[in-house]
């Protein structure tokens, strides 16, 4: 009886994309899904062959992952990865997930560190790194024998990374913002911190951009979390006409605190993605907003963990970078 690895050797592809054919998944080509279905029906593939895989020892991922104020992102993390994981059940996988605070660091490095000195089985770990001087000095003396990746935030050359680039996405932000703006209109801009992912990368792409387009900037304005902004707006709008308002962090709890008529007569571009968000952009009180896809973010961060366990990639490292989305009411999903 003719194997997956007979198939995908006969036909010059990998064992995944034979596997994705056979198990009618929509990430395959439809010329290369219909070339390898008709080799399978001559030769007689039976589907139930996988069992082989399914006997094998079993492969156990860590899946670190942060909790934030804006839900969406780790709802959309977690259901990616369980997309490629359902898509991949025939390989003999457990993903163990472990949520931490997006604003304790330390929390997860202690949880980090108490999984590395356990005994226990860990052939993969994907991680979001919040501190990343502390992850990767824990991590460095086990990249020989577990296989990492890092989502969202890059750590080093020898680490596998998937993730967007944030910078990118301040820099877009800022380009439609000078498309719909008066050269005079004011751009009032809110730092409110780094969050240890893409808060200050959206800001240093968007004052790039801006600064680029000589947009008139007021700020950026240091400010602590969605109270302080909100006091600082409630001020400022009373004694400048303000255009737009950028902030880096916490824009859609800020925003959605704002009067419809502060927000209809500006013309505001986030960065970022989550449902209130995707709420203000309905409503038609923001025009758009310039995000990472975090779905396919766990969904490829999963598919190249079961490449790096089952397959053999030398010394190679892979670096997926996602290309940002533009979203605006006729393209919200």
């Amino acid at each position: 009886m003719i194997t997956q690895k007979e198939l995908a050797a006969r036909l010059g592809l990998s064992r995944t994309t034979i596997a994705r054919a056979i198990n009618n998944s929509p990430n395959i080509k439809p010329e290369t899904k219909e070339k390898i279905l008709k080799l399978v029906k001559e030769l007689g593939y039976e589907k139930n062959y996988v069992g082989s895989l399914l006997a094998s020892k079993k492969k156990i991922v860590y899946s670190f992952i942060v909790e934030s104020r804006n839900s969406y992102y780790t709802e959309q993390i977690k259901l990616g990865i369980k997309g490629a994981k359902k898509e991949y059940k025939h390989y003999n996988l457990e993903i163990i997930e472990i949520v931490t605070n997006i604003n304790k660091p330390m929390e997860q490095v202690l949880k980090l560190k108490k999984l590395l000195n356990s005994d226990k089985q860990i052939d993969g770990i994907i991680i979001i790194p919040l501190d990343k001087t502390k992850i990767l000095k824990l991590i460095n003396p086990y990249l020989e024998r577990i296989k990492f990746i890092t989502v969202s935030v890059f750590l080093s050359k020898k680490i596998a990374y998937v993730g967007t680039d944030y910078q990118k996405c301040g820099r877009l932000a800022a380009e439609l913002l000078t498309k719909t703006l008066n050269s005079n209109d004011k751009v009032l801009v809110i730092d409110n911190g780094d969050d240890n992912i893409s808060s200050k990368y959206y800001l240093n792409g968007f004052l790039d951009r801006a600064n680029n387009d000589k947009m008139n900037i007021v700020g950026p304005i240091k400010k602590n979390g969605v109270e302080e902004s909100l006091q600082f707006l409630k001020t400022i709008l009373k004694k400048e006409n303000i255009s737009s308002i950028f902030i880096n962090r916490y824009a859609q709890d800020i925003l959605l605190e704002l009067s419809d008529n502060i927000l209809k007569r500006q013309k505001n571009i986030t960065t970022g993605i989550g449902n209130r968000i995707r709420k203000l952009i309905m409503e038609r009180k923001i025009l758009a907003t310039v995000a990472d896809d975090v779905y396919s973010t766990g969904y490829k961060a999963c598919q190249l963990m079961v490449d790096m366990l089952y397959k053999e990639f030398g010394k190679s490292v892979k670096k997926i970078i996602l290309e940002p989305q533009i979203l605006l009411m006729e393209n919200l999903k």
